[in-house]
Formats: structure tokens, sequence, C-alpha cells
């Protein structure tokens, strides 16, 4: 038997593309909305931390919920995947702004070196799907679906996540990711990570070339990934360039989730807590319980 190590990359790239199948899985079981209410952004937040503790890369807190910095700004969305009225899987998709990325705290200088080179980055991130759903194409969908709003609502050219290192080759199969740093360990997790990239532009080409028969949809996967909209993924009308603020969430959501609910406010780091007061009203960084105590005595 060949060492693992000496059988070619490409052979190893279309075994795991063969085993994973992403082609065949039936989309339309999975309805992908994004979050909206206090209850759906619980739900993936929720969801989530647990399904980090169970991997045992986060430690049980009592808080029961998984909250990244960039979580609390306008931009960022959080997509939750469902099978009828049971939630499944979430991702989150946040835009580059002057608050960064999430894999900032684990590459700044890399990303610094990414943005010289690209025209806008965008991340992929807080990725998480039931364990009785793994390999059924929740993640599939919920990728089509952030691969769309990535291209056609962000005008990202490039994506970056950040990974357990050994799910790079997976990634670098199925969906053309590669790395542009070595792995290191996680800033907040007990795992390492692996930063990757992905090009946005070359990506409904590669899709074609590794998945040249249609979907159950007659279509096929690179079709899905670049412009053809599957009915079972429900985002707003509104949701398009220019208009990501109508979408943002709401003064009241903001208030319980990040007031009454998680202490993430308390624990901003200064550029990401003066980026938010740019973007969201003082009424809104306004503690509900205290009337005058803003967000600039509240975090201090």
């Amino acid at each position: 038997m060949p060492e693992w190590h000496a059988i070619p990359r490409f052979l190893i790239h279309r075994a795991i593309r063969n085993r994973a199948k992403i082609h065949e899985f039936p989309l339309n079981r999975f309805v992908v909305r994004l979050a909206h209410t206090v209850a759906d952004y619980e739900s993936a937040f929720k969801l989530l931390h647990v399904a980090y503790a169970y991997q045992g890369i986060e430690s049980v807190r009592d808080s029961s919920m998984r909250v990244t910095p960039q979580h609390v700004l306008p931009e960022t969305l959080v997509l939750l995947a469902y099978e009828g009225d049971k939630i499944v899987g979430t991702m989150s998709l946040t835009p580059d702004s002057p608050a960064g990325l999430p894999l900032d705290k684990d590459y700044p200088a890399e990303l610094q070196r990414l943005r010289g080179r690209c025209r806008k980055l965008a991340e992929y991130g807080s990725l998480a799907v039931t364990k009785r759903y793994w390999h059924t194409g929740a993640t599939t969908i919920l990728n089509m679906a952030a691969t769309r709003i990535a291209l056609h609502v962000f005008a990202a050219s490039h994506v970056v996540i950040g990974i357990h290192p050994k799910a790079t080759t997976f990634y670098q199969a199925i969906y053309d990711f590669e790395p542009f740093a070595p792995p290191r360990p996680h800033a907040e997790l007990a795992a390492p990570v692996i930063g990757m990239r992905q090009c946005l532009a070359t990506l409904p080409a590669y899709l074609a070339r590794r998945y040249p028969r249609p979907t159950a949809s007659g279509y096929t996967v690179a079709e899905h990934f670049n412009n053809e909209p599957l009915s079972c993924i429900e985002l707003p009308a509104r949701l398009a360039p220019g208009n990501l603020s109508d979408w943002r969430m709401s003064r009241s959501v903001f208030q319980e989730l990040f007031f009454a609910k998680t202490d993430r406010l308390k624990t901003l780091e200064p550029h990401i807590r003066h980026y938010l007061e740019q973007r969201r009203s003082r009424e809104t960084l306004t503690t509900p319980s205290l009337g005058a105590q803003c967000l600039y005595t509240w975090v201090a």
C-alpha cells in the first residue's frame, strides 16, 4: 500500500469529492433563512456553543451561547438551516470593515496583506450543524446561501475561513479554498486553526469542472452557487447591495440580545466598539433598563 502522503493531490481530492457527493443531496430537504428575531439569534448562538462544547474546543458556560465580537455589527448576517420547523445548522457571514473580521484575532498580519491584494474580503464562520445532519447536505445549502450573499450583497472578491487543519484537504477539494498561512493555536478555542481563502471569481469555473452533473433540481452545483437561486434559500427581496442596513438587527433585538442575554458588549475591543458607535444610534446603544446610561459607560 502506498503512503498517504505519496498519493497525488488530485487523486486525493477526487476521492474526497466522490465520497462527499454534494451534487446528489436533496437540497430542498432544508430551508435556509436569515436570523431576524431574538429567538432566531439565540437558536443560532446556542447551537454553535453546543457544537463547540461537544467537540471539546469550548468550555461549557452558563450563558450557553457563543457570540463573536463581529456578531454585534449591523453588517453581520446569521443564516439558519431548517428541516421543517427544526433548526439543524447555522453559519455567520461578515463583510470586511474597519472593525475587522473574526479571523483577525488569529491572522492579523496575514489578513492585512490579503487586503492589499484582494478587492474586498468577507468571512464565513461560526458554522455548526447538528451531528445527526452531518453529511446530509445541510452544510452545502448553507454554503450556497452564503456564496450568493457574498457575491451579490457584500460584493466580495474573496472569502476567508478559519478551520481545523484536519479539514484543510476537504475544503480544498470541495470548495477550492487554499491556505494563506500556517496553522496556529486558535485565539479563543482549544484547537488549532488554519486560515484559508477562496476566490469568488474563479469558483464557478472550478465547481463546473468538478461537478458537471446536474443536481436533483436540474441545475448544476455551479449554477446554484453562482446565479440560479433555490426556492429553499429564502432571502428577503430587499436584501441587496446598498440595502443591507434594511435587514440589520433591529434595535429591540439588539438590546435584548446584548444587554439582557449576553455580556459581549463589555468585552469589545476599542476599534470594534468605536465602529459600532458609528454604525448604530445612541438610542440603540443605550441600556434599556437604565435610561441615560449608554454604551460609553456601560462597557467601562
